[in-house]
């Protein structure tokens, strides 16, 4: 009888390749992720320190005009920094879910590709099972008629 040949091997191994390969670019996607998340916070707690410094001064009364205006100049350049961090992370994870959708679909094509192998492997031993009871017959078939010759 011949081995089992799935049809199909070379594309469910390409589709195994890509699947692992987007799950790698996930996690990457992931990392960059928390990377950006990390500096938003940052950028974040750096504004509080800031503000709270800002404060302290003001309440002592020693702010001076020109220090005024360097703290106002410093938050503006901290929030732009922050809405910029904030638009990274946004634009990070819209790449992430695209590669999420993309990962989900080579999936399904893989389960449809292991689904159609198996398919195929239960018809392969239904027809060695055929083979099989038709060469048993054969020679049932030999050996009755040899017996009947003999006897």
């Amino acid at each position: 009888m011949r081995k089992f040949v799935f049809t199909l091997k070379s594309l469910l191994k390409v589709k195994i390749s890509l699947e692992n390969q987007k799950s790698i670019e996930l996690s990457d996607q992931n990392r960059l992720i928390r990377r950006l998340e990390a500096e938003l916070e940052a950028l974040q707690a750096r504004l509080r320190a800031s503000t709270e410094e800002f404060n302290a001064k003001m309440e002592r009364g020693g702010m001076s005009a020109g220090d005024a205006a360097a703290y106002s100049s410093g938050f503006r350049a901290l929030h732009d920094r922050i809405i910029d961090q904030m638009d990274k992370i946004r634009r990070a994870i819209i790449v992430k879910e695209r590669i999420m959708a993309e990962l989900v679909e080579l999936m399904g094509e893989r389960k449809m590709l292991e689904n159609l192998r198996e398919k195929q492997y239960q018809e392969y031993l239904e027809e060695a099972r055929r083979e099989d009871a038709k060469i048993i017959d054969d020679f049932m078939s030999t050996k009755i008629i040899g017996d009947m010759r003999d006897g």
